[in-house]
């Protein structure tokens, strides 16, 4: 039997998503553990972290664009929550957006230091300044995003674990690269 594809994600958006997923994950992984360190740590993993910073940059703008074009699956859902999940995703973009930008407006190179660049190759541009706000300012704005970018993840966790476990309405299949189990209840 032929799935109905508007049960299901676009390959492209299931496969950026998982990009996007396996990206924070690394960023995390990579602020929170040898950026976290004392001294020239952060400086000596900054290209690092600023490189997979534009890669997630890249990969949302991707997906922003491919959403424009491509439909969500049809869903059995009320229309308040239709408007919450579209909100909350919304919400979840900008966070994202927000951390990034405010990380590349709190980033100035310190004095007698080669600035960072981006892949090992590609110097990274300078943020404009913006005179209401110092540097250090975005940077400290920046951490806090991070917390706020990772309790709006781990309520988008458990919504998945909720469609998954509790209601097991196939919105999670949806979202893997298999076949959904929404199909076979036609």
């Amino acid at each position: 039997m032929k799935e109905n594809p508007r049960l299901r994600w676009h390959f492209g958006i299931r496969l950026l998503h998982w990009l996007t997923v396996i990206a924070l994950a690394a960023q995390i992984a990579v602020a929170f553990g040898p950026m976290d360190g004392p001294g020239m740590a952060t400086m000596n993993w900054l290209p690092l972290h600023m490189s997979i910073g534009v890669t997630i940059l890249a990969i949302i703008i991707l997906r922003l664009c491919w959403r424009i074009f491509t439909r969500a699956p049809v869903r059995q859902a009320s229309r308040p929550m239709r408007f919450a999940t579209a909100f909350f995703h919304m919400f979840l973009y900008v966070a994202i957006l927000a951390v990034l930008i405010t990380g590349w407006l709190g980033y100035r190179p310190m004095p007698f230091m080669p600035p960072a660049r981006l892949f090992g190759n590609l110097p990274v541009p300078l943020a404009p300044s913006v005179s209401a706000l110092s540097a250090r300012g975005f940077a400290v704005i920046h951490a806090k995003l991070v917390w706020v970018l990772l309790g709006l993840a781990g309520v988008h966790i458990l919504a998945a674990l909720v469609h998954f476990v509790l209601l097991r309405d196939g919105v999670m299949r949806s979202m893997f690269f298999n076949r959904s189990n929404t199909a076979s209840r036609e």
